[in-house]
């Protein structure tokens, strides 16, 4: 069980984090869906330290920037008042700065890998997912400390209040920029949403045209030695 989960370690982080997705867009005031997604999180969490992350220094890296956030949305959901949004500030700090920890070490595992499997592939994705939830949290973080800091049209109705729903309208809005398909729906309107729209929109250009590229290049440059080694 061990030696499959390692040697399908990015697919498994890709389920759970797809996993995860879905079920954010269907958060709201039950306290059942969000054991739900609070047991996705544990989930891709214990999935990034315990098989991503095989050095014990890494390990530790990812609990001291794992473990806080797990403490900040959990003081939050039990004690809102007595937090009085501190909770929200731990929870989304500490899970953005996690979140870009485990893309770095995704893409450096992934472009050491001599072989670019299809699990390699997956791992590409996943780390262009977790980009797209890294920023969301950054987001939610803005929009914590500066309330108002996004608008949405009339469609969409009022800006959620509710944390799990503004999370989750955050999240869509991240993906969005994120593959700078923007439908306007939603729009920054603070001078800190605004630069995190535009980091966010380069950054993910940038990944399609240089990371899924070089990947391409691996994988091509691995079909031509495998070919010459044939004759």
């Amino acid at each position: 069980m061990w030696t499959m989960l390692r040697r399908w370690k990015f697919t498994t982080l890709l389920v759970a984090i797809l996993s995860l997705l879905v079920a954010r867009s269907f958060v709201t005031g039950s306290a059942a869906l969000f054991l739900l997604l609070y047991a996705l999180f544990v989930v891709v969490f214990v999935v990034s330290s315990f098989v991503l992350l095989e050095h014990r220094r890494s390990r530790i890296k990812a609990a001291v920037l794992g473990l806080p956030s797990f403490a900040g949305i959990l003081t939050n959901h039990l004690f809102p008042a007595q937090t009085g949004g501190a909770g929200l500030f731990l929870f989304h700090f500490f899970s953005a700065v996690f979140i870009f920890f485990t893309v770095v070490v995704i893409l450096t595992s992934v472009f050491q890998m001599t072989d670019m499997s299809a699990d390699g592939v997956n791992g590409a994705f996943c780390a262009y997912l977790l980009l797209g939830l890294a920023f969301s949290h950054l987001l939610c973080l803005v929009e914590t400390i500066r309330p108002g800091s996004f608008a949405v049209s009339e469609n969409v109705g009022a800006f959620p209040r509710d944390d799990g729903r503004r999370h989750s309208l955050l999240t869509y809005y991240s993906v969005v920029t994120l593959t700078t398909l923007g439908y306007g729906d939603v729009t920054p309107h603070s001078g800190p949403a605004q630069t995190l729209a535009w980091v966010e929109a380069m950054l993910g250009q940038f990944y399609v045209a240089v990371i899924v590229a070089e990947l391409i290049g691996l994988k091509v440059s691995a079909a031509i030695s495998a070919k010459q080694g044939d004759r």
